[in-house]
């Protein structure tokens, strides 16, 4: 019988395995840098335009006083009270302004009117919400005729500026 050969140790398995783990890994290596990508060409993103500087004039703004309105309303505590509003338009536009003469005199009914028959008038001077509302109203009536008078122009909204004073002696 012949001798039998020792069985190799597991070191010298172990080495063996880590050597071809390297040169498989040298392999595929050395083949992914060598093969040729095919590379598509990326079209470069479009350039916007740049808008020509043009003439157009910016919005401008303007305040309109509107006049001065009062009426008596019932205080919480019941007193009568005298209320103001002296309301005042905040506009902005485009278009040229020719000063309105007597602005009071084109709005007057326009705003006397809603203001009259507004049904909180006595939460005017400390509701805001009553405040924006009176503001709407008297910008609704007023709009027509201020884009009549003042083409290129529109409101922003209304300021009120009320007050709420003792009525006169």
């Amino acid at each position: 019988m012949a001798p039998r050969k020792p069985a190799p140790s597991r070191k010298k398995t172990w080495i063996l395995v880590v050597i071809i783990a390297l040169i498989s890994t040298a392999i595929v290596i050395g083949i992914a840098l060598n093969i040729p990508l095919s590379t598509q060409a990326v079209s470069p993103t479009p350039e916007k335009p740049v808008p020509e500087k043009t003439n157009i004039p910016r919005p401008m703004k303007k305040t309109l006083d509107l006049g001065s309105f009062g009426v008596m309303v019932r205080s919480a505590d019941g007193s009568e009270k005298a209320l103001t509003i002296h309301p005042v338009a905040i506009l902005h536009g485009h278009g040229p302004w020719q000063p309105l003469h007597d602005a009071q005199n084109h709005f007057e009914s326009l705003i006397a009117n809603p203001f009259m028959a507004f049904p909180d008038l006595n939460q005017v001077s400390h509701s805001p919400t009553v405040q924006k509302d009176l503001g709407r109203q008297i910008m609704d009536n007023i709009a027509p005729t201020l884009a009549r008078l003042e083409p290129g122009w529109t409101i922003e909204h209304i300021e009120l500026h009320p007050a709420l004073q003792e009525p006169p002696p």
